[in-house]
């Protein structure tokens, strides 16, 4: 598949959402696994593990990828648990995005980046949340190893992803300032940690501490530093006033269950007061063609 014919879907995505009204669902989040070799502070998921349907199978992943693709989803991203310890039998997560890359315009892996960086996904997220120190303490001591990764990576759409809490918002800036000697860095993305109360650590912001962050991640993103989220969208989760057009994400488990709409959903409580999903809100924002938010699509996902 060309280039140009896996990019046409997004300006037809645009006309069936706008113009015909129909709910398509742009993004997936794929969970293929609950099993990590972390076991992050901050994440709820990798203490399912053990669960009976804590791991999708081959067939279940094909016949997902299927469903999603008759539903017109134009994006899915593969994560976990740790999406590389996905397999099953012969296949691996390898096969998976193959598969998909056949099928999907754009297909992703959010990672905790302590595997080589070398899938042939469209682009790559890797999970960093803070410097060495900090990094350590909220995801099991993984940073040298995530930092060769990074070193060695090659890929050509490798993009940081920051959960901010209350134990890592000051560890931003000097991130970023140290990320400009990695060769294949692209970008950064960032997220507020969100509570599940599901036996992750007490790492809400308070809404001073929320405010005071993203102001400062708006202030670097205007110093010229490499933030992929649009500044307007950054102003809109600090007032927590954004539209959400929760249908635009259909989120897959590890079960093979499907539910449309909020990532928290199927997941835990929803509790919209302390949304820090900058993702639904970018997407929402593109929905509603607000330029910030088509900007910032087009460098993830379409540049």
């Amino acid at each position: 598949m060309t280039l140009i014919n896996r990019l046409a879907p997004f300006p037809a995505f645009f006309v069936r959402r706008k113009i015909f009204g129909q709910k398509i669902p742009l993004l997936a989040d794929f969970k293929l696994t609950y099993r990590c070799n972390l076991a992050c502070v901050a994440c709820p998921f990798h203490r399912r593990t053990g669960e009976e349907s804590d791991h999708m199978s081959w067939t279940s992943a094909m016949t997902s990828l299927d469903a999603l693709k008759r539903l017109g989803t134009l994006i899915v991203v593969f994560e976990g648990g740790e999406p590389l310890m996905w397999q099953d039998g012969r296949y691996d997560l390898y096969d998976l995005i193959d598969y998909a890359k056949r099928h999907f315009p754009r297909v992703a892996v959010t990672t905790n980046g302590t595997f080589p960086l070398d899938m042939p996904a469209d682009i790559i997220w890797v999970s960093l949340d803070g410097l060495k120190e900090t990094h350590d303490r909220l995801r099991s001591g993984s940073f040298d190893k995530v930092w060769s990764n990074l070193h060695a990576s090659r890929h050509g759409r490798l993009f940081v992803h920051f959960t901010i809490n209350r134990e890592n918002r000051h560890d931003i800036r000097p991130l970023l300032e140290k990320l400009k000697n990695i060769p294949a860095f692209c970008g950064m993305t960032v997220q507020l940690f969100y509570p599940y109360g599901q036996g992750e650590a007490p790492l809400t912001l308070s809404d001073g501490e929320r405010s005071a962050v993203l102001e400062d991640v708006i202030a670097m993103k205007k110093q010229g530093f490499p933030i992929l989220n649009s500044a307007g969208r950054l102003r809109a989760m600090i007032r927590n006033d954004w539209r959400c057009h929760d249908d635009i994400l259909i989120n897959v488990d590890p079960d093979g269950t499907f539910t449309r709409g909020c990532y928290v959903k199927s997941r835990g409580r929803i509790n919209c007061r302390a949304c820090g999903f900058s993702a639904v809100s970018e997407a929402s924002g593109a929905i509603d063609l607000l330029p910030g938010s088509l900007r910032a699509g087009w460098s993830i996902f379409l540049k």
